[in-house]
Formats: C-alpha cells, sequence, structure tokens
C-alpha cells in the first residue's frame, strides 16, 4: 500500500543523511518517476524534504526536523529488537518480520557496531515454541479466524488423550506456560476453554461470524485459578536428593521440605487428568507418592503396565 511505503520512506529518510533517488527506487521497488511523486507527497504532508543535484545529490530531511534520537539509548534498540526477533521465530509472521525492519532503520547509524557486539554476548531464539512447520500452519488458521471472527472447527487431543472434533468462537490467542493456547468458547461444551495449539489439528475456518463474549481472557483466568485452587488434587510428593536442583528450581522453597537424607518432600495442589499422571511417571524412579493412597495406586498400577510392556 501506498501510505506503508510513504511511511517506510519517511524512516529510512530520518535515519540517512542523503540518499539518492535510484537507491530509494531500488530499496522501495519503484520507478524513479514514483519516488518523485513520493517526495513531494511527504513534503505536502509537512515533513521539510529537501533535494540537492548533481552526481552525489539525492533526497533528505532537514535536520532540526528528525527525531531525536537521544529518547531512547542503544540498550533500548536493542532489547526491542531482540524481542522482536524471537518472537518473529516462533511465529514465521511477515507482518512482525515487516515491524522489526522498520524498527532496524530507527538504530543510529553510529551505534551499528556497539549493536552488533551486544548480538555476540546475549542470543534468544524461541523458535521451538513455534514448533515444527504444520504447527505453524495451524496458528496461521488459528489467528486469521480470531482476526476475522470466525467459527473455527478442528480436531483435538484432550489431557486424557481422545481425539475429539469441537467447534468453537475463537476469542484470544495467548502464550501462557511455555505454549501458544487459543481462548474459545466451546459450543459443544457450552463453555470457556483453553486449547494448546500444538495439539489443534486441520484447523478450518467456517463461514459463520461470531460476536465476542463477555468474559475476557484476564477475567477468565482468575475465575480458572479458584476453581483449580478449590477443586484441584492436593498431593504430596518425596523426591530423590539428586533432583534437589530441579525442585528447588519448579516450586516455591515454601512448599518443600528437606529431610535429613536430602530428599524434598513437596506439597502441593494440581488439576487430576491422565497429564498429572504422565508428569509424575516422567520422573521415573525419582519420585515417590506419599498421599492420597488413591493416586498412589494410580502409579503404582501404570507403572506395572509400562513393566510389562519391557
Amino acid at each position: 500500500m501506498k501510505i506503508d511505503r510513504l511511511l517506510s520512506e519517511i524512516i529510512f529518510l530520518l535515519n540517512h543523511q542523503l540518499v539518492s533517488a535510484s537507491a530509494l527506487a531500488r530499496r522501495f521497488g519503484v520507478s524513479l518517476r514514483t519516488i518523485q511523486r513520493d517526495m513531494e507527497a511527504i513534503e505536502l504532508a509537512g515533513i521539510p524534504v529537501f533535494a540537492e543535484q548533481g552526481p552525489r545529490g539525492g533526497y533528505g530531511i532537514l535536520e532540526s526536523y528528525k527525531m531525536e534520537r537521544q529518547l531512547m539509548s542503544v540498550d533500548d534498540f536493542y532489547y526491542i529488537v531482540t524481542a522482536l526477533k524471537g518472537v518473529a521465530g516462533s511465529l514465521a509472521d511477515e507482518h512482525l518480520d515487516n515491524t522489526l525492519q522498520k524498527v532496524q532503520t530507527l538504530l543510529p547509524c553510529k551505534s551499528q557496531d556497539i549493536f552488533s557486539d551486544r548480538n555476540e554476548k546475549l542470543s534468544i531464539d524461541f523458535s521451538m515454541l513455534g514448533g515444527d512447520q504444520r504447527h505453524r500452519e495451524a496458528f496461521k488458521t488459528v489467528r486469521e479466524a480470531v482476526e476475522n471472527e470466525r467459527l473455527l472447527r478442528f480436531r483435538y487431543t484432550n489431557n486424557k488423550l481422545e481425539c475429539v472434533t469441537r467447534i468453537v468462537e475463537p476469542l484470544t490467542i495467548a502464550f501462557r506456560w511455555r505454549s501458544w493456547y487459543l481462548y474459545a468458547y466451546c459450543r459443544s461444551k457450552e463453555d470457556y476453554r483453553l486449547f494448546r495449539i500444538s495439539r489443534i489439528k486441520e484447523p478450518e475456518i467456517l463461514a459463520s461470524a461470531i460476536h465476542r463474549r463477555d468474559l475476557s481472557f484476564e477475567r477468565f483466568l482468575e475465575e480458572n485459578y479458584r476453581k483449580v485452587s478449590t477443586e484441584s488434587l492436593e498431593m504430596e510428593l518425596k523426591f530423590s536428593p539428586v533432583m534437589r536442583t530441579m525442585v528447588e528450581e519448579y516450586y516455591d522453597p515454601k512448599e518443600c521440605c528437606i529431610l535429613e537424607d536430602g530428599s524434598l518432600v513437596v506439597k502441593l495442589r494440581m488439576p487430576e487428568d491422565g497429564w498429572l499422571y504422565g508428569y509424575i511417571l516422567s520422573f521415573g524412579e525419582y519420585v515417590e507418592v506419599m498421599r492420597p493412597d488413591r493416586l498412589r495406586r494410580i502409579i503404582a498400577e501404570t507403572a506395572k503396565k509400562i513393566e510389562k510392556i519391557y
């Protein structure tokens, strides 16, 4: 769009002393005549563009009008760009890529060396959070349904490992608990639900439009947290001493008790479902369910079934 090109040209000129018309034409993929018309439009908008003739000539913006870059330090730009790169790597979003390029053009030229040096000292890669190409394609479809407010149908594997088909009113895409989730109103359950996007298969946008419901994502989290706090299972897990570092990393010290032999007893509450059983079993011989007895029996029976396989 023309307005996007004009904005990009303004930002580019603000960060360069003088740019030839041919260089601008190559950068923005337009003709020299289009660049001339763009410069006239920018000047009519009140931005003081000047032109210098000759082999070293070109277009520029008066220094008195340029942004006061001291408002943002190199560190400010560095953290903004690093965060954008991380998210863009996760989502593979061309709009984020364009935003990233625009922000990078705001970096003062004299600070480029400092910026490059910082890049060698801190690297953040969120690409794994976006999953493989299948997950990224599903993400694009889900986001399109959210933005266009259309019904969405997909296959989904829930925490009980059941594969079900759901038709939902997609409301919000959120990054929580190290994963991307879709917050939606499920028409099958007639209630609000969270769907982990990496588990969504074959998403299909339907023709029917939706109207956003009243319960916001933030309110949903608050109500769900209260529900989990009152309805979740209270348990006590005993971890082997070799797991101390990991236990201290994931659990609040107030929840942990260190025994004389170095074992750690953790008291916590969690919703009881297939995910919980798998979570406990993932620690293998390094954890023991102390209570409740029913959960202890479930884990023991599951372990016997695993033993039969091997």
